[in-house]
């Protein structure tokens, strides 16, 4: 009896490495950020709304930016915009 149940326990969990899970399927996302009168919209595809979140926060803080350096109160008032987008 205690081999059957053996076979049994190391069957199924032979064949719980058989199973197929379903990768992360890509999902379309868009944000849209304003500050000061001026509209910055990101499309993306990911896998999750986190991951699509983080590229596009990036995206926005990069745009509002442009080169150089900016103020504190300026980079602060970005990170406020990028950090809450619109949709």
């Amino acid at each position: 009896m205690k081999t059957l149940l053996t076979i049994a326990i190391l069957a199924f969990s032979c064949s719980s490495f058989a199973w197929s899970s379903k990768g992360e399927t890509s999902k379309e996302y868009t944000f849209k950020y304003k500050l000061k009168g001026e509209t910055f919209e990101y499309s993306t595809s990911k896998g999750s709304y986190e991951d699509a979140f983080e590229v596009a926060a990036q995206k926005c803080f990069n745009h509002f930016k442009g080169a150089g350096k900016v103020s504190e109160d300026r980079g602060l008032d970005i990170i406020d915009v990028c950090a809450n987008p619109r949709s």
